[in-house]
């Protein structure tokens, strides 16, 4: 391939351009021939009209990974790029019968943002000062799980004296020290698998594990053995709920295990935050909606240690018994009353629409 880009935009330019604009999006993707793309909080924007050649992409892809055009051949590549004041994570792929050459780039700030300015209610600092346990964050892909756990960490970071070890895939946002030692291993660069990488962090003294993904039955198995064992645990989810989340971990285990660990769940879990991101009336930001499951002194433990009652945690939340646990429609029926978001878009974000629009009719 011809080295000489003279006569080629300069494609990395714009994408620093684009980075620092200011603009609300969390995506870009770049498809050779296509015109560059972002992800705004109402969907995907074109901008500009010029399409990118291999050639304008081509500084870009050696900047990613200088050995981009032998590696493609085999498989997808995934590498963070840092670019200003954003980490950039990449995953290169070819597409249209290998004849195209497409990235995918999310957009994260250099630095985790304060647990402030996550939309989270303050009172979530208290989960954070307990010594052992597991939480949870669960949500869709592009909620923000990511952001809400670098918030977590670098508050303990800041407030406690304490090993955190963190297992990724990749490594997203870059922590500092502060009072806490930091580890942070990426699969598969530092370790093999995130499984791998929490038994190999639990033989590594660590206070504080973080586990990007429960996946699989040998990471639920070690995340619940860690919290039960003295550790503060958190892990992310993929669910619709909190309520799912508490199934889902509980499901990675054969029937005949399953009672055992909802009795050890019911013991070690401190709580569950499901989130999700929606639009702003105006459409020009994003708003954090969340759903929240405290186990306050051991308040909804009779309900996970007992598989016949998980059912009954949403009538728990509804109750609103400890001040501090909540449904998701209550909080977006609170958003849309504050003229924060939309009703349509609150109702498209409910799982249980039926209940928010007879709650939005109220008001």
């Amino acid at each position: 391939m011809s080295n000489d880009f003279s006569l080629s935009r300069d494609l990395l330019d714009e994408l620093i351009s684009l980075v620092n604009s200011g603009q609300s999006f969390s995506d870009i993707h770049l498809e050779q021939d296509m015109p560059i793309m972002i992800k705004a909080p109402r969907g995907w924007q074109q901008v500009g009209t010029e399409p990118v050649s291999l050639e304008d992409m081509a500084p870009v892809l050696t900047a990613i990974d200088e050995d981009w055009e032998d590696k493609i051949i085999e498989s997808a590549i995934d590498r963070p790029f840092i670019l200003t004041d954003y980490r950039l994570r990449c995953n290169v792929f070819r597409s249209s019968g290998g004849t195209k050459v497409t990235v995918s780039i999310r957009r994260l700030p250099l630095r985790p943002i304060s647990l402030e300015k996550t939309g989270l209610p303050q009172y979530v600092k208290t989960i954070l000062e307990a010594s052992r346990g597991i939480i949870l964050i669960t949500g869709p892909t592009g909620s923000g799980k990511t952001t809400t756990i670098a918030s977590m960490l670098d508050h303990i970071n800041a407030t406690r004296s304490a090993h955190i070890v963190m297992i990724e895939e990749p490594i997203e946002y870059q922590l500092q020290r502060k009072q806490s030692i930091i580890s942070q291993k990426e699969v598969p660069t530092d370790t093999a698998t995130f499984f791998s990488g929490l038994r190999e962090g639990l033989r590594q003294k660590p206070d504080v594990l973080m586990v990007g993904e429960i996946r699989d039955f040998d990471t639920a198995d070690t995340v619940l053995h860690a919290g039960e064992s003295g550790h503060l645990v958190l892990a992310t989810m993929h669910t619709n709920s909190a309520v799912s989340a508490i199934t889902k971990l509980l499901g990675f285990f054969p029937a005949e295990q399953r009672e055992q660990r909802a009795a050890g769940l019911a013991k070690s879990l401190l709580g569950v935050i499901f989130q999700s991101l929606l639009p702003t009336e105006q459409g020009d930001d994003v708003v954090l909606a969340h759903e929240m499951v405290f186990n306050h002194n051991q308040q909804v433990a009779p309900y996970i240690a007992d598989l016949g009652k998980i059912h009954l945690i949403e009538d728990f939340m509804r109750r609103k018994e400890d001040n501090m646990s909540r449904g998701l429609n209550e909080v977006l029926a609170q958003l849309v009353a504050k003229k924060a978001v939309s009703a349509k878009d609150a109702m498209r974000t409910a799982y249980n629409r039926l209940e928010l629009h007879e709650m939005l009719n109220k008001r």
